[in-house]
């Protein structure tokens, strides 16, 4: 039971850690109903929800060299005509999503139109990973005004930097611990967005909380970087 050959058991132990970090730390997001490997995996080893690098798509043909990701039609971005990846630059990395300018005339905004398609291609895979619209967190009649926006927006914008947290500190750092075959098509790890928990639903599993049953998941969360060796873990699922 000690032996670590088997990556199943590093990367489970990795996403224990994970999950107690986001029941303990992000409860800006998932509040006390928290999170279980049940919200992600529903049943599945691989979590069916996930996504990885494909730049093939960012490939035009004949005289057109590159199409900025554009007209080519994926579920992540509700099979528009949208830049077809929005979560490398927000879910991955932390370009700024906010174009809206403070005036009515372009004074100053330096936004330019492919950025801010950039954007809505990730509105739009958040309405359609929660089975809701634009008005259920913003009032749509002033945009980027957070004193009129619904409570949700700020739940969002946890949830935008949550998702960030865990593919940059939870799946990345293991990538070269998964076989060839369980990483995407240009090697790196596959990743977490809205829709890998919420799957259609504005809450994961409509809100029912799963944490009674596993306790332990709402411990210590260990250190992102793991213990020298000799030293213990204070993670409740480790000990």
């Amino acid at each position: 039971f000690a032996e670590d050959a088997n990556y199943t058991k590093i990367v489970s132990r990795k996403m224990i850690q994970m999950t107690q970090r986001i029941n303990v730390e992000w409860k800006s997001h998932v509040a006390e109903t928290g999170v279980t490997c049940y919200t992600c995996h529903r049943g599945n080893n691989i979590p069916q929800n996930v996504w990885s690098i494909d730049s093939t798509k960012q490939q035009g043909s004949g005289f057109l060299t590159g199409k900025n990701g554009q007209n080519t039609p994926s579920p992540s971005v509700g099979l528009s005509d949208l830049p077809y990846d929005p979560f490398t630059p927000y879910l991955l990395k932390a370009e700024n999503i906010r174009m809206n300018g403070p005036t009515a005339l372009p004074t100053g905004n330096k936004n330019s139109i492919q950025d801010t398609e950039k954007v809505f291609g990730l509105m739009v895979h958040m309405s359609t990973s929660l089975g809701v619209n634009c008005a259920y967190c913003h009032n749509t009649r002033s945009m980027p005004e957070w004193s009129q926006s619904p409570p949700q927006r700020m739940t969002a914008w946890y949830g935008i930097r949550m998702a960030r947290d865990i593919n940059n500190n939870y799946m990345v750092p293991i990538t070269n611990v998964f076989p060839a075959h369980r990483l995407g098509p240009e090697g790196d790890v596959l990743k977490n967005n809205c829709t890998t928990c919420h799957q259609g639903a504005y809450k994961p599993l409509y809100g029912v909380s799963m944490l009674k049953d596993y306790p332990f998941l709402t411990g210590t969360p260990a250190p992102r970087v793991a213990p020298k060796p000799g030293e213990k873990s204070n993670t409740v699922a480790m000990k």
